[in-house]
């Protein structure tokens, strides 16, 4: 299986291949995306890059909507430096899913998307270049929609990429939870070294994110947070609990007190995650 190391290094090979034979890399749909701004996210020394496997991001939609649901949070986020995601278990040889801090003059949620781009068949290249990362409101240009066999086709795939801007807004929501997850370094140091002094990319840059897991884990937890806290990771909704007239945040109830209490985290991945029926519904299929 293809790692985030190896794929990017693959897209470079292609780009400057294909821009060897002509490619022009600033051809774009209109959503501030083209070749040449894929380059620049895969190089810049500020972009995070990370690997994530489909299950893994699909639980943290789950954990996700559960926030959103209960009011929370927004159900966006923010970039403030590009940051590519890639899953080497979609589709055949994998997909990026990327987003970078492209909103001008506006803090409008709704503005912020996310781009999704396949691994690049080097032997496709010589007829059709390096394909442009896509957006969800690229679906909607004459020239993509003329690709596709029907509007069906096309609403599907405009909603497989709405699916990956949660799945990366997700997958950032429980990267800032801490103790969920384990951050790991990716592909061999001989490839990070190779990528830095070639291309300028830090080394350090590249992380696979997973489960915080295991039974040292366990311990651990048992150890330093409670017995309370050695159960399955869920989300408890806020509730009122009874209080007195000097305690914070509280509010009169039929002549009782109560203090709101905020919903909150509870347990550990270590023990497993309760499931929600908030989770969204993903396609089976191998590709968007």
């Amino acid at each position: 299986m293809t790692n985030i190391c190896q794929a990017i290094e693959h897209e470079l090979l292609c780009i400057k291949r294909a821009e060897s034979l002509g490619q022009d890399m600033s051809l774009g749909f209109g959503s501030d995306m083209s070749v040449a701004m894929w380059r620049y996210i895969l190089l810049s020394p500020e972009t995070m890059r990370i690997e994530v496997s489909r299950d893994f991001a699909r639980a943290c939609v789950q954990l996700l909507q559960n926030a959103v649901h209960e009011g929370t949070i927004a159900p966006t986020y923010d970039i403030k430096h590009p940051i590519v995601m890639f899953l080497p278990d979609f589709a055949e040889k994998g997909v990026f899913v990327l987003n970078h801090n492209h909103r001008k003059n506006t803090n409008d949620p709704s503005k912020h998307q996310a781009w999704i781009k396949d691994v690049t068949p080097i032997s496709k290249i010589p007829e059709f270049g390096v394909s442009i990362p896509l957006s969800e409101n690229d679906i909607y240009n004459p020239e993509i929609i003329k690709k596709f066999d029907n509007v069906a086709d096309a609403t599907e795939m405009r909603e497989g990429i709405s699916d990956m801007n949660v799945m990366l807004a997700a997958v950032l929501y429980v990267m800032s939870q801490p103790n969920f997850v384990t951050q790991t370094t990716v592909g061999s140091n001989g490839v990070r070294k190779r990528l830095e002094k070639k291309n300028g990319i830090p080394k350090e840059r590249w992380s696979r994110i997973q489960w915080n897991v295991g039974k040292h884990v366990q311990r651990e937890v048992r150890e330093t947070m409670g017995e309370e806290h050695c159960t399955a990771l869920h989300r408890v909704r806020g509730f009122y609990r009874t209080a007195k007239s000097h305690y914070n945040n509280v509010t009169k109830i039929d002549g009782k007190w109560f203090q709101w209490i905020e919903p909150f985290w509870r347990g550990h991945p270590a023990f497993g995650i309760v499931k929600s029926s908030y989770a969204p519904n993903f396609t089976e299929e191998e590709g968007l």
